[in-house]
């Protein structure tokens, strides 16, 4: 099964150096890295010995002291793995919540839930595409993901 996940951010330079201990002139690369690095550490992705490739549409910027980053991803795991490891029915939605859990682990890492970070996934979900925009309010609501 594979799926595809793009992704905004929109975070304060400040708020992640404050929460990192970085240097805010190394914010951008930081949290590139750190959000890219952290995504084949997902549980539920691991477990399903799935896999998140960098689908190469990134960017990078800074505007009014707060970091602009695109990153997309092609995920793949096997059907029954990835329902098994979110125990789930495997005849339903998965490709749907493989990208929808996915984002929401990237959205909750431990470095970034502390911040101002804001987060729009786009995801397909069998019926067409579907957006949605995680606020900083939102790491604050049941984690059932």
């Amino acid at each position: 099964m594979i799926a595809r996940l793009e992704t905004r951010w929109h975070v304060g330079v400040q708020s992640f150096a404050q929460d990192g201990g970085y240097d805010p002139a190394e914010v951008p690369r930081e949290l590139s890295w750190y959000v890219s690095a952290s995504i084949t550490d997902i549980a539920a992705l691991v477990e399903a010995d799935g896999y998140a490739y960098d689908f190469g549409h990134s960017s990078l910027r800074v505007v009014d002291g707060r970091v602009h980053m695109a990153m997309s991803w092609r995920l793949s795991a096997e059907r029954a793995a990835w329902a098994a490891a979110r125990r789930l029915d495997p005849r339903g939605p998965l490709r749907r919540d493989l990208a929808e859990h996915v984002a929401h682990e990237l959205f909750t890492l431990p470095s970034v839930c502390e911040t101002d970070a804001v987060m729009t996934a786009h995801y397909a979900s069998g019926h067409g595409s579907i957006q949605r925009t995680w606020r900083p309010s939102d790491r604050r609501r049941a984690t059932t993901h």
